[in-house]
């Protein structure tokens, strides 16, 4: 690569995938054009056209809004710190209670979490996702100073057949003295650029950074148009400290760019564009009339035009009729096939309108299921964006906060997406095992008494995919428990008939009368 500038390569990438970004394009005008505006879109003086429809724009709204929360709850920290059996057993022969330990990563948790929200970088995941969504491809700036989003169109990148990233660039059109002052100085001092005539020519700034395989490390060189600026211009960082993050929704073999959950629908986008804008016209025809009037008659058109309500014309009846459209039937059948378009798109990016079926009575634990069950089909989304999105996330946030994870005995852990959706199904089923259990205790004592009532909860248990022996005491336990129960019993007895005794006592020490 070192054969090409900075110019030429980002040219040489860029062409390549000219049909990858006429097709993000597309799907941002089905959805949120402002994600993937077309070329050449001049915000001052243009308007983007938008669809005929907003099921687009209300889906991607919504399904950014659902990751968000699983992603990047506010109400806890969506990584932990845990550390290795190696370190708890060093802290261990030092004295140090594994309990202190915990409280230590824990609130290292929470500083890490209040550092984010500090930043205010949640609106950049937000966005960050609905790229994702949209175009399937974002690149996330991990920098000192907080969080910076890149579209496709500004960026191009390269894998290998593993997926890795080997290359990457970021071009930027900025006016000259909009770079950073060293850079001005530098490119004056070479006598590229002169602070009089050129301080407001615009210039191309690419950031190009390349994998070296024989260290890790990935090399950052940075280029004013054709012009390489020197090595302290650059950067080194190891991969898990890597600040440029080139994230996809979905990425398929031997693929340099992901693809978004819009492109899976984007049939369903584009045919129910199409529904929606004939929807309007035609109920715009249905809702337009005009009358003819015989030229021939007594009846004539200025006196119609011109007459106010209930007002008296000369003229016959049959010289004037009504013409209209009247194609309500054709508009009612449009409606109906738009209808399964707009369910299909719903219950693909979790909308609460298409989860519940179209009935008088739903229960609960039907919407409940429903929902369960869409949620877990994002999995695969919540797999990949746990480990390219939240782990460098958790890396990046460790340093804001001056933590050092030196070696491997402490390291961060995600605990929300993928993982939260395991844990709360887990939570789901334990729910359900303990309602079979109760609906097994309601029976009649007679049927119970020819029961076996371990085995049955052992079954059960096995039915929902739980582990009998973690939830269910076994029979040591059990008669333990109930030897306690039978000395506490004993014991409060006791406590009881010494209180009753010494209140008699009392009473006859006080001069009472005898009997």
């Amino acid at each position: 690569m070192t054969k090409y500038d900075a110019s030429s390569r980002w040219g040489q990438l860029d062409g390549a995938r000219t049909g990858i970004l006429n097709r993000c394009e597309r799907y941002a005008e089905h959805t949120l054009p402002k994600i993937c505006p077309p070329t050449g879109y001049d915000q001052n003086s243009q308007e983007l056209s938008h669809e005929w429809q907003a099921v687009g724009a209300q889906s991607v709204n919504h399904l950014a809004n659902k990751m968000m929360l699983a992603l990047f709850a506010p109400s806890r920290p969506f990584f932990r710190y845990q550390a290795n059996a190696e370190l708890a057993a060093e802290l261990e022969g030092l004295g140090v209670d594994a309990g202190a330990l915990a409280e230590a990563l824990s609130k290292g948790e929470r500083d890490a979490v209040q550092a984010l929200d500090g930043m205010a970088a949640r609106p950049k995941l937000y966005e960050a996702l609905k790229h994702l969504i949209i175009t399937g491809n974002v690149m996330l700036i991990l920098g000192k100073e907080g969080i910076r989003i890149v579209g496709i169109k500004r960026y191009v990148c390269k894998r290998n057949v593993e997926g890795k990233v080997v290359e990457m660039m970021l071009r930027e059109e900025l006016l000259f003295d909009e770079l950073a002052p060293k850079v001005q100085e530098y490119l004056i001092q070479i006598g590229i650029h002169k602070p009089e005539r050129d301080k407001a020519s615009k210039v191309c700034l690419y950031k190009w950074v390349r994998w070296d395989s024989k260290s890790g490390d990935y090399l950052m060189t940075q280029h004013v148009d054709a012009t390489p600026l020197p090595a302290e211009f650059g950067g080194k960082w190891p991969a898990d400290k890597l600040p440029y993050r080139c994230l996809t929704w979905d990425l398929a073999d031997e693929s340099d760019y992901g693809t978004g959950l819009v492109e899976d629908y984007a049939g369903d986008f584009s045919a129910l564009s199409t529904l929606s804008r004939a929807q309007i016209e035609s109920a715009i025809l249905s809702s337009e009339f005009r009358w003819l009037v015989n030229p021939g008659g007594m009846t004539k058109p200025e006196d119609l035009q011109n007459s106010e309500n209930g007002a008296a014309l000369p003229g016959m009846k049959d010289d004037i009729s009504l013409v209209q459209a009247g194609k309500v039937g054709e508009l009612q059948v449009i409606q109906n096939i738009a209808g399964d378009y707009i369910q299909r798109i719903g219950r693909g990016f979790l909308l609460g309108s298409a989860v519940t079926r179209d009935a008088e009575r739903v229960t609960a634990e039907e919407i409940r299921l429903q929902a369960q069950e869409l949620e877990t089909s994002l999995g695969g989304g919540y797999s990949r964006l746990a480990v390219d999105f939240q782990k460098p996330m958790a890396f990046w946030l460790t340093d804001m906060i001056g933590l050092s994870l030196k070696g491997n005995k402490i390291k961060p852990v995600v605990i929300t997406g993928l993982d939260a959706l395991s844990r709360n199904g887990d939570i789901e089923a334990l729910k359900l095992y303990l309602s079979d259990l109760a609906a097994v205790t309601q029976l009649p004592p007679m049927l119970q008494n020819m029961l076996r009532l371990r085995s049955i909860a052992t079954k059960l248990a096995a039915g929902r995919g739980i582990a009998s022996s973690e939830v269910l005491l076994t029979d040591e336990e059990i008669a333990q428990n109930n030897q306690a129960a039978q000395a506490a019993q004993q014991e409060q007895m006791n406590a009881q008939a010494a209180a009753d005794a010494g209140g008699k006592i009392a009473v006859n020490q006080s001069g009472a009368p005898q009997q």
